[in-house]
């Protein structure tokens, strides 16, 4: 259905307003779901606090605390954890720089600065010039008062952290009530400039209704009162000077063309009139043309009739009228001319009916014999396609037994070089099997020791009574896990033992294997001579065969082209002959005058 510019008007105004309102409904999902405390905000949070739950922060020293606690009780973790407080203290270098260059308000960077990484950096000298000195004798409880100072200044530093905290926490909470507010106000910001720009978009369609389609509606009732033929009323609106104006001037050229028009119908009638007069007259020239004309064509018409019939005898004999006597004497000449032809084409197809009836009948003898010939070089043929088909199925039998000779001396080969490598990998095994019989005892001896130390630690938690009670858990099952070690170790060199054995009596059951196959391999290269020279003599014989196989097939070909293109001339003859008995009939049909007939036509 085809729609008005008003009503596409509408159309596209709704159109816009809900584009408009679905942009202002995407944007307000899209910052609901950006906003502070919004969901991806939410997730955003979570995941940082799950990170800072589970890690200790690089600018708080807890952890280097703990590790140098854990190396002044425990000797043998010193060197691990004094790397490990050497990386922590990069990471705390490296989160002070980050800090300085952040935009963090300035009292919270003060308190940073002067609180937590100044205490901090008290408690790095102390793990400096203290601890690790300390540390380095490598003696169960050589840092003890090195451990009391840094614990001085582990304490007074974690106070600067929890104060830092606190004051970062409430500084953050302002952040969020004010982002809060501030997206309030942009989403009433928002929603104002959707509004005004719908109610502007609704005025500018007003008034466009007004200066444009109610304009154009009273045009269209103009124009039709024009097409219906009334001329009487003036053009609305042609004093407009915009497209409306523009559209009316037009129109008010349009109705004057149209009153010209008008009177230019009526002195067109009356000129008419006289035009009618005229034509009578040269009406009654034209009968007369037209009757002479008439007198022409029955005279042609009469005399292509005859023609069409074959006879050629036929004249023209009345004049015409001297418009149409060339007419009359280039037809008696042409019908002369034909009769001419056809004579001459008569003589020569009698001379070619009985040279093509002479080929014919040679032909035929030739197709004859060219047809027994190739029967029996046919038939040759074919007994020698057979006696060559025989000879290469022998002569590829031969070859497949003698690659099947070679596949097999090739595998026992392949099998012989196994064995040899199968004798080498149980010899590594058994090499192998002893190397980590060495290490079981390795291992049997680090779960006895470790069996000691766990002792040792259960005394000493026993003797730290209450605080070292969960320490003294941790040494229980690290004796049970010893004690599992060492019977694991145990049941390992057991099975070992054994499998050394059995190694033993699969390199001789290998070592017996590999004599056999090697006499085997001797046979096998033998039968291989024998079958290699057969196959040799077998080829001979087949090319031999396989020659003369192709040179009968040649023979075959040129005889079956040669005997094809005797059928072809054949057939051209027969063709040619029966063409010329049909133009004999279509001359006959044409019938002479007595003055072209000839003395041997009659025979």
């Amino acid at each position: 259905m085809a729609f008005s510019i008003a009503k596409n008007l509408a159309a596209v105004g709704f159109a816009v307003s809900v584009g408009m309102f679905a942009s202002f409904g995407l944007q307000q999902a899209a910052l609901q779901r950006l906003k502070v405390n919004g969901p991806i905000y939410e997730q955003i949070i979570y995941g940082k606090d799950l990170i800072a739950d589970i890690l200790p922060p690089p600018l708080f020293v807890v952890e280097s605390y703990m590790l140098s606690h854990e190396a002044n009780d425990f000797p043998d973790l010193i060197e691990g954890n004094l790397a490990k407080i050497t990386t922590l203290k990069a990471a705390y270098e490296d989160r002070r720089v980050y800090w300085q260059t952040t935009r963090l308000p300035q009292a919270l960077k003060d308190q940073l600065n002067t609180e937590v990484l100044a205490k901090g950096d008290v408690f790095w000298s102390v793990m400096e010039n203290e601890v690790f000195p300390a540390l380095s004798t490598k003696r169960t409880g050589s840092a003890t008062d090195a451990i009391v100072i840094l614990k001085t200044a582990f304490h007074a530093h974690q106070d600067a952290v929890e104060k830092l905290v606190v004051n970062s926490d409430t500084y953050l909470k302002g952040q969020e009530k004010n982002a809060a507010s501030e997206i309030g106000t942009w989403t009433t910001a928002a929603a104002g400039a959707a509004l005004a720009s719908f109610l502007l978009l609704l005025a500018g369609l007003y008034f466009f209704r007004q200066r444009t389609i109610l304009p154009i509606d009273g045009m269209k009732r103009y124009m039709s009162r024009l097409a219906n033929g009334d001329f009487s009323a003036a053009v609305p609106y042609a004093e407009r000077n915009d497209e409306i104006g523009h559209m009316a001037q037009a129109v008010v050229v349009f109705r004057t063309n149209s009153l010209e028009r008008h009177e230019s119908h009526l002195r067109e009638a009356a000129a008419k009139k006289a035009d009618v007069m005229r034509e009578r007259q040269r009406a009654a020239e034209r009968d007369a043309e037209e009757a002479e004309r008439d007198a022409v064509i029955r005279s042609l018409t009469r005399a292509l009739d005859e023609l069409s019939h074959g006879n050629l005898g036929f004249r023209i004999d009345t004049p015409f009228a001297s418009a149409y006597e060339p007419l009359r004497s280039t037809f008696n000449k042409s019908v002369d001319t034909l009769a001419v032809s056809i004579d001459a084409v008569s003589d020569a197809t009698g001379t070619l009916r009985n040279s093509s009836d002479d080929i014919a009948q040679a032909m035929d003898a030739l197709l004859q014999r060219n047809e027994q010939q190739a029967a029996s070089i046919e038939e040759t043929s074919a007994a020698l396609t057979q006696i060559t088909s025989a000879v290469g199925r022998s002569s590829s039998q031969s070859l497949e037994a003698s690659g099947m000779m070679s596949a097999t001396s090739h595998a026992a080969l392949q099998c012989t070089g196994l064995m040899r490598d199968t004798i080498n990998a149980m010899q590594k095994i058994e090499e192998s099997s002893g190397q980590i019989g060495q290490i079981i005892n390795v291992i049997d001896e680090i779960a006895f020791q470790t069996n000691l130390l766990a002792l040792n630690a259960g005394v000493e938690a026993a003797r730290a009574g209450e605080a070292g009670k969960g320490f003294a858990v941790v040494a229980q099952e690290v004796r049970e896990l010893a004690s599992r070690s060492a019977n694991a170790a145990k049941e390992i060199k057991a099975l070992i033992s054994t499998s050394s054995q059995q190694v033993d009596s699969g390199v001789a059951l290998v070592n017996r294997t590999g004599h056999a196959l090697s006499d085997i391999e001797t046979k096998l290269q033998r039968i291989g001579q024998i079958i290699e020279a057969a196959v040799k003599s077998s080829n001979d014989q087949s090319s031999a065969i396989v020659e003369i196989n192709g040179s009968v097939h040649a023979m075959d070909k040129v005889t079956q082209r040669n005997s094809a293109m005797a059928a072809q001339t054949n057939a051209a003859c027969k063709e040619m002959n029966e063409q010329v008995h049909a133009l004999e009939g279509i001359v006959s049909q044409f019938s002479l005058p007595p003055m072209y007939l000839r003395s041997h036509r009659a025979a």
